[in-house]
C-alpha cells in the first residue's frame, strides 16, 4: 500500500544496514515518525529511505532533522510495523514541511491607498 501525509520526527535519522533481494547489502536511512490521526491521536511509523537520495537529504538537513520535524513524506510498501505497533514502510519522496503555516482566519493585510499630499502654492 501507498500512502503520503506529514508526520513528525521523534528522533534524528539513523544510518541503518539493509539487505535487498535486487542490490544485496545497501545502507539507508531509517526515519522514526509519528503521524497525528483525526481523533487526536497519533500513529507510530518507522520509514525507511534506501540510496543516495536519502543520503543527501539528510546530509543538507541534518541541523533541521531534530524530534519535532514535520516532513511531507511519500511512502511505498506500508505494512503493520514488526512489533505490531505502528506501521513501516519505505520512503520515495521527502521534503522538509513550512516552518509556519500560515494561518487559516487571517485576513489578508490591505493597505490604504497612496494619498498625494496637497502641493504647497
Amino acid at each position: 500500500m501507498n500512502g503520503a501525509g506529514m508526520f513528525f520526527l521523534t528522533a534524528r535519522p539513523s544510518l541503518v544496514h539493509m539487505t535487498s533481494p535486487e542490490q544485496g547489502d545497501v545502507t539507508g536511512w531509517q526515519f522514526t515518525l509519528l503521524e497525528r490521526t483525526k481523533r487526536g491521536g497519533t500513529q507510530a511509523l518507522v520509514a525507511y529511505w534506501k540510496g543516495t537520495e536519502g543520503a543527501l537529504f539528510v546530509q543538507a538537513h541534518a541541523k533541521r532533522l531534530v524530534r519535532g520535524c514535520a516532513l511531507n513524506l511519500e511512502l511505498e510498501r506500508l505494512r503493520p510495523h514488526r512489533s505490531g505497533d505502528g506501521l513501516e514502510g519505505y520512503i520515495t519522496a521527502c521534503s522538509l514541511a513550512p516552518e509556519r503555516w500560515p494561518g487559516y482566519h487571517v485576513e489578508p493585510r490591505i493597505d490604504p491607498p497612496h494619498q498625494p499630499r496637497p502641493l504647497a502654492a
